[in-house]
């Protein structure tokens, strides 16, 4: 009896031992499925994101039937036209030559002998003024007079230690000789020193008809230029915001000194002429001359750099060798007024 029990037993166990390895069979089988389909949808997905980015990259390459591919270059930019300008007659003006150009782009409006050579004569005082600014920012440095030109100061009741900015305007008002020489020893060691930068300066300007031979205008054979450079040169000046501000002042008084309690009151020679001869610088037709800087000698004649603004546009015309029977000394204003008068 008790033996067969025993039997029994060893059958249950071997009964469940079989089922065990049979579940441990399918057990492993699945798994085997599950890894074959994992990696069989992996493969998929592969061969998916190759074939998209071929497909991407063909449509890159040939494009869609919706945007079809342009073979042309990238748009190239345009510069953009020049406005045209207003041709003015130089008609019965008292000037042999004279330019007139808007300021914005130096385009030509009229052109009377202008790319011929002139006289500059105390033209040459903004190529002056416009080196000082550049080379001596602080106008209210004081420069010492040198000694040799010490008793024409005096004679001239002028300050012996005037400021940058006195002797600016002492140069672009008044047209001061002295005032101009001080300023060139200050900015190069001498006039001679001086005048070297002013060449130089005209080069890189492309100031091609251009030499200077003093800081003044003084009249030398080898001292010349044309009215296109001195209208290339006014437009550069023009960029600086303190040339601006003394060139387009009536009246400057110095700072006050022991000497002069009271500074020394300065006229601008081409606006103090307008008002002196009553003439107006606003114009009929509304153009505004605004400032200028005059010239004379026997040789150049009257000569003026001038600019006008106009319907919210600035010009500017230089006019060179006004002589007339007359000897007036605003024939060259006069002829500014002309011109200016004839914008429209």
């Amino acid at each position: 009896m008790a033996q067969k029990k025993k039997n029994k037993r060893r059958r249950r166990q071997f009964q469940q031992k079989v089922i065990l390895s049979v579940l441990l069979v399918i057990i492993i089988g699945l798994i085997g499925v599950l890894g074959y389909q994992m990696q069989k949808n992996e493969k998929k997905q592969t061969d998916g994101n190759a074939s998209a980015s071929s497909s991407v990259s063909s449509s890159s390459l040939v494009g869609d039937s919706s945007e079809p591919i342009s073979d042309s270059s990238p748009e190239e930019e345009i510069t953009p036209t020049p406005e045209p300008v207003q041709q003015i007659s130089s008609d019965g003006l008292n000037s042999q030559h004279a330019l007139l150009v808007r300021e914005s782009d130096l385009a030509e409006m009229m052109n009377l002998g202008g790319d011929e050579r002139i006289y500059p004569a105390s033209m040459t005082k903004i190529m002056t003024a416009l080196l000082t600014i550049e080379n001596l920012p602080d106008l209210n440095e004081t420069i010492t007079v040198p000694e040799d030109i010490f008793e024409e100061l005096t004679a001239q009741d002028a300050s012996v230690q005037p400021t940058v900015r006195d002797l600016l305007y002492g140069v672009l008002l008044p047209s001061g000789a002295d005032a101009c020489e001080t300023l060139a020893r200050a900015v190069g060691g001498s006039e001679e020193g001086f005048v070297a930068m002013m060449n130089q300066k005209a080069e890189e300007l492309g100031l091609t008809n251009t030499h200077f031979e003093n800081c003044t205008g003084l009249h030398n054979d080898n001292h010349y230029s044309t009215c296109r450079d001195i209208a290339v040169l006014m437009s550069e000046c023009l960029k600086s915001d303190t040339f601006r501000e003394i060139v387009t002042r009536e009246v400057y008084t110095t700072e006050a000194t022991a000497s002069h309690p009271e500074g020394i009151t300065l006229y601008d020679t081409m606006l103090h002429r307008f008002t002196s001869y009553e003439m107006s610088t606003t114009l009929e037709n509304g153009a505004v001359i605004e400032g200028g800087k005059t010239g004379f000698t026997d040789e150049a004649g009257q000569c003026l750099v001038s600019f006008a603004e106009y319907g919210g546009e600035e010009y500017i015309l230089v006019t060179a060798e006004a002589m007339t029977d007359s000897g007036s000394a605003v024939d060259s204003i006069a002829d500014a007024s002309t011109v200016y008068g004839r914008l429209q």
